[in-house]
């Protein structure tokens, strides 16, 4: 059982794609350290809209088969937590929606100490030469032009008390997957758009850091948008265990402890680094075979 100290305490969080997975757990074990959250996440039935802007092709790595009121919806998983939360329904490529979030975070609770960014889509999108250039304009856009927008929008609020801003890397971004350029393109672009802010933000004592998941078993490994139909969790266990060195599952919880450690002060001598949290799989490429590579981690 995870031992919840207060490491967070009278701390203000933004946590981007929340409804699920990473961001799901990471909402729920920063209130349970003792910050108020605003987190933001697509609603549910947002498909045709979806479609009509981005189009057909890249919509689909988007989730449309979550209905109101059920696990994933941000507006019942605020109801659910209590007071501490606060969703805003918002696609994180839009800055007009983003800012809403950073203001709501300002309006209703004071301040912003801790920014995540960990909205993010993926899977497998098909080879650089035939994959749609829908598809690649919409991972880049989620996967990194939205974490550029986020650190933007939020930061002139963090720079009188300092902070820290994460986001979601991936463990694609050190290696070399076949039908993934697009996604791991944007992975290794969170590292260096990382790098920079953190240079850039170290004088305002604002640190900067990224993680990089493995493969993890959440929703958009088991219940992922591009599948007909959710499968088993516990069908991918064993895959994604065999694939790598240390033989345990990553779980969401894994990702939201680290997050929990760059969010606290507990690491304020930290800044500008990617953390690999993947078991091994970096350091032991030969156990990773391409049919694993199709199941990727927010």
């Amino acid at each position: 059982m995870t031992e919840h100290t207060g490491r967070l305490e009278g701390k203000v969080a933004i946590v981007t794609g929340g409804s699920s997975g990473i961001g799901l757990a990471s909402v729920e074990r920063f209130v349970a350290e003792g910050a108020r959250v605003v987190f933001c996440d697509l609603p549910p039935n947002y498909g045709a809209q979806l479609s009509e802007r981005v189009g057909v092709a890249a919509a689909r790595f988007h989730h449309t088969r979550r209905k109101p009121g059920d696990e994933h919806d941000g507006a019942a998983i605020a109801r659910r937590i209590g007071d501490a939360v606060t969703f805003v329904a918002a696609d994180v490529t839009d800055e007009s929606a983003l800012r809403s979030v950073v203001t709501t975070a300002l309006d209703t609770y004071g301040q912003i100490d801790i920014l995540y960014n960990n909205a993010g889509i993926g899977g497998f999108e098909g080879g650089v030469v035939e994959s749609h250039e829908d598809v690649f304009d919409r991972i880049l856009a989620v996967n990194l032009k939205a974490i550029w927008l986020g650190i933007r929008l939020a930061a002139p609020h963090m720079m009188s008390g300092g902070g820290s801003i994460l986001s979601t890397s991936s463990a694609a971004a050190f290696m070399g997957i076949a039908g993934l350029g697009a996604y791991s393109a944007s992975k290794a672009g969170v590292i260096g758009m990382t790098r920079s802010a953190a240079v850039e933000l170290a004088p305002h004592r604002i640190r900067v850091n990224c993680i990089c998941p493995g493969r993890m078993l959440t929703p958009i490994s088991y219940d992922s948008p591009l599948r007909d139909a959710a499968v088993d969790p516990e069908s991918l266990a064993d895959e994604f265990r065999d694939g790598q060195p240390l033989p345990t599952v990553g779980q969401p919880r894994h990702i939201a402890d680290a997050a929990l450690w760059l969010a606290s002060d507990e690491s304020e001598f930290v800044t500008g680094q990617a953390l690999i949290v993947d078991g091994g799989l970096t350091i032991d490429k030969m156990k990773f075979g391409p049919a694993q590579g199709q199941h990727r981690e927010h």
